[in-house]
């Protein structure tokens, strides 16, 4: 069976290797912020029901930290992925 180029189709839709890498980013990025703001709910109910409790408090205000650490390492992480793809020129 002799196949041309011009009869293989391709199969994720994407022209360059550029804008199915841009679709990775945006879906990761949209997957990372969801997990984010659920970690924020989760420490805040953490404080919640602390009730007091220095040692649970300390674990709220740990995890608080955390998530919003993590929010914001979502937002620089495509900043930093559009900087490497300038600079190696694809």
């Amino acid at each position: 069976m002799n196949l041309s180029m011009s009869m293989i189709t391709n199969p994720v839709g994407y022209e360059d290797f550029g804008s199915f890498i841009q679709y990775l980013l945006n879906y990761a990025v949209g997957t990372s912020i969801l997990l984010a703001v659920i970690a924020l709910i989760i420490s805040g109910f953490k404080y919640m029901l602390a009730m007091g409790d220095e040692e649970k408090v300390k674990s709220a205000t740990q995890s608080l930290l955390f998530s919003l650490v993590g929010l914001a390492l979502v937002f620089i992480a495509p900043l930093l992925v559009n900087f490497i793809i300038n600079q190696l020129g694809a």
